[in-house]
């Protein structure tokens, strides 16, 4: 029973579905607490999103790609050494320590495993970031997207694997960008934002000097915010200039960073960022690789509100993995914005109904 709502929305008295962490892992409040004032209240501060069990998503569950556990682990594991890497005498020659080569490849086969028997992507990830984690959300989210587009491709396991450790270290250069800038609160200045896209050279500079992983994984951080037509950074590299795993990575990093919820502005929908890529495949995405990105990650996760064309409005309940852009949908108001006692639609069924709009997360209040 869960689905994901605006923080703006939490109150007293409902009950988390999911355990909300810190930027370190840590647990702070876990499933099935019952919210308080003073809970609410401090949620506000860090998070956007989330997901709680009520009346309305009886019977709903959200699908986690990975089990949160595992997850966590992976998160932890960066920013433990992210900030090992940070007291260093010199940023710019830093070397990883002696453990974390071997466990992050070891978490890389361990996700690759679980990808490999992953269909598609049915829950919104991003929404799993809170304002002082998010880095290591996003980081994760891209070698999950990354690797289940990877498989989709039919990359070999080796090929796999490297593309999983591109896709985690894209971007590490964000490790030499000053605190001030990386976890800004609001939209960055022209200067700042210039000090931003330093960090695709700074994570090359970086992941070169590291003899535990191959040169191709620095390239995947030099690499992923280039664009087919040139337009892209930090070389202005076009089509095959850029390597295979830089265009899956770059698809993946737009998607889950459009997605994502920032202190200073909500995420988009998945399915306007899903829209937005299919817009500029082909001019600066690999058109190949959208189309089949579309069809593992879908436009309208579980949990998610969305307005039909009939003027209802209702929570997506489940998904037909052959055909996830015609989801069971939980109706909660009625063309009239009134509420109704909650009934499923099942667009694969009613072809006469479409989805107009999905929101990043539901705004609809619990049913008394």
């Amino acid at each position: 029973m869960a689905r994901q709502i605006s923080v703006a929305l939490a109150r007293p008295g409902m009950c988390l579905a999911r355990p909300i962490y810190d930027e370190k892992g840590r647990v702070l409040l876990r499933s099935g607490v019952i919210l308080t004032e003073y809970h609410v209240k401090r949620l506000r501060e860090q998070f956007a999103v989330l997901t709680i069990e009520d009346k309305v998503s009886q019977g709903i569950s959200i699908p986690e790609v990975i089990v949160g556990e595992f997850r966590v682990e992976m998160q932890r594991t960066l920013e433990e050494e992210w900030t090992r890497l940070r007291t260093q005498a010199s940023f710019k020659r830093v070397s990883f320590s002696p453990t974390f080569a071997k466990k992050v490849r070891t978490q890389m086969r361990n996700l690759l495993q679980v990808m490999q028997h992953t269909e598609i992507i049915q829950e919104n990830m991003a929404s799993l970031a809170g304002f002082d984690n998010g880095t290591y959300v996003h980081s994760v989210n891209v070698a999950i997207y990354s690797l289940i587009l990877g498989v989709s491709l039919g990359l070999s396991e080796t090929m796999l694997i490297e593309l999983a450790l591109g896709a985690i270290f894209h971007d590490m250069g964000k490790m030499l960008i000053p605190i001030t800038v990386l976890n800004k609160r609001g939209p960055l200045t022209p200067e700042e934002y210039r000090t931003m896209k330093e960090h695709a050279e700074l994570g090359y500079s970086l992941l070169k000097q590291q003899h535990e992983f191959s040169f191709l994984v620095a390239r995947c951080a030099h690499e992923h915010h280039e664009r087919l037509n040139a337009s892209g950074y930090p070389r202005g590299l076009h089509g095959d200039q850029i390597h295979q795993f830089a265009k899956i990575i770059a698809i993946a990093d737009v998607y889950d960073a459009m997605v994502m919820h920032r202190p200073y502005r909500d995420g988009m929908s998945p399915g306007d960022v899903m829209e937005y890529l299919f817009s500029r495949a082909g001019v600066e995405f690999d058109f190949q690789m959208v189309e089949m990105f579309g069809k593992r990650v879908v436009p309208y996760p579980i949990g998610t509100e969305v307005q039909l064309s009939n003027g209802c409005t209702g929570i997506v309940a489940s998904i037909h993995e052959l055909i996830p852009a015609r989801p069971v949908v939980r109706i909660i108001e009625n063309s009239d914005q009134q509420r109704v006692t909650p009934y499923e639609v099942d667009l694969s069924k009613q072809l006469n109904i479409t989805v107009l709009r999905c929101q990043s997360v539901s705004l609809l209040k619990e049913i008394e």
